[in-house]
């Protein structure tokens, strides 16, 4: 009896953990953020933010109070660092960091060492962290180094200190997937201004408006989650906003529109052409619906989109002869069908079809991952004349620049199509 009781119990623990002779697999758990840390640049170049009612003393507070209260439910702590040659631990609450940041004086005449504060703020992020870095990324090179060559920022920026930006990010990339962000603020300043040669401008309050940049860096699905949160703070509202390495899987899913554009002969078993009949007299047009929503707002751009398509012509020779937004498009034109599909597109492409030399052929077309690089707009490489500088930073497109090589991937893109074709 015993022996029968314990074959049953065997049975049934077989039946509870496994289906088919295999365990059953557990779904894996999202990730989630653990610790939010928060650096504040305080070498001398920040003190012109931090004196008076700036727009800066107001934006950061704010910010912080909103991702301690609202993002992840108000789970999140925020953890306070300043940062120049060292980091330094705040020991206090959010509340008391920012009282403190009012009145903190920072460090006198240190340059900003960007690279080197980089490759602290990365050794410092954990898998499950997420890290914020607020300064004016003004690109330079110690005091002492300054002091020997006077032009060494601006002979040296694109040689010698972009590449050790694009070194850090690779190392970060490595690490767990590790992405960035990079928002761009606006803020009236009032203080001291160092020039790449660290020559002080003294600049009063409402004379010029200072960029100032925070960056968020973290696993590539957290900072998905973060950044999305983000943008529903109403203090967060930034002039400039570019990500590295969030995008990593090209759009391959199309729908084809029987009805709507449709010109020439040709029919559809919903993903692939067929039928497809092209003369000299009678051309071939199509509509092909893509959901475009995952790409940043610059390649979803129509203007963007015609400049930069690479279309794959070798068996078939075609053209996009327009691109539509679907908001644009009059539904009263489309069968319910096809208002289905356009409810899960964000483009039509009207394609014009001239000739197939194949029985057998494909529509290819691409849209190469490029980042975006309007953030040139706000650099300067000569930053003596105060009457130049409202608006500008320092060397701040080969910061920039640094970061978009570490992660720029020639043979990846944004959009892959590929669209089966019988004649």
């Amino acid at each position: 009896m015993k022996k029968l009781l314990c074959i049953c119990l065997l049975f049934l623990l077989a039946a509870c953990t496994s289906d088919n002779g295999e365990e059953k697999a557990t779904p894996a758990a999202s990730p989630h953020i653990n610790k939010v840390n928060f650096f504040l640049e305080v070498s001398g170049s920040m003190a012109g933010y931090l004196n008076g009612a700036t727009d800066f003393v107001k934006t950061i507070p704010n910010l912080l109070v909103a991702i301690e209260h609202k993002v992840d439910s108000g789970r999140l702590k925020v953890h306070e660092y300043y940062i120049a040659d060292s980091i330094t631990p705040f020991n206090g609450s959010t509340e008391e960091f920012i009282s403190e940041m009012a009145t903190r004086q920072t460090a006198k005449e240190k340059s900003s060492e960007m690279q080197n504060m980089f490759k602290m703020i990365a050794d410092k992020t954990d898998s499950n962290d997420i890290s914020m870095f607020v300064s004016d990324c003004i690109l330079s090179y110690s005091d002492a180094e300054v002091k020997a060559n006077k032009e060494i920022n601006r002979e040296k920026a694109e040689g010698g200190l972009k590449p050790l930006i694009t070194s850090t990010f690779d190392k970060l990339q490595q690490k767990n997937n590790m992405c960035a962000s990079v928002f761009g603020f606006m803020s009236d300043f009032n203080g001291t201004y160092y020039t790449y040669q660290n020559e002080k401008i003294p600049i009063k309050k409402g004379q010029v408006v200072r960029p100032y940049y925070l960056w968020v860096i973290g696993n590539r699905e957290l900072l998905k989650q973060f950044n999305a949160q983000l943008y529903k703070l109403e203090s967060f509202k930034p002039d400039l906003a570019i990500n590295f390495g969030l995008f990593d899987k090209s759009i391959t899913d199309y729908s084809i529109f029987f009805r709507y554009k449709k010109s020439g002969e040709w029919e559809t078993d919903g993903k692939a052409l067929t039928d497809v009949a092209v003369s000299k007299k009678q051309s071939v047009q199509v509509a092909v619906g893509l959901d475009l929503s995952a790409l940043p707002p610059y390649a979803q751009d129509t203007s963007y989109l015609r400049q930069h398509l690479q279309l794959k012509t070798d068996n078939v020779d075609f053209t996009i002869a327009n691109i539509l937004l679907a908001d644009d498009i009059n539904k009263s034109d489309l069968k319910k069908n096809e208002l289905d599909d356009l409810s899960n597109s964000t483009h039509l492409f009207i394609i014009n079809i001239k000739d197939v030399y194949k029985p057998t052929a494909a529509l290819q077309f691409s849209l190469p991952l490029q980042y975006d690089t309007s953030y040139r707009k706000l650099s300067i490489m000569d930053d003596r004349n105060v009457a130049n500088i409202s608006g500008k930073t320092f060397g701040f497109e080969y910061l920039v620049d640094g970061v978009r090589a570490a992660y720029q991937n020639p043979n990846q893109d944004f959009i892959s199509i590929d669209i089966p074709i019988k004649k």
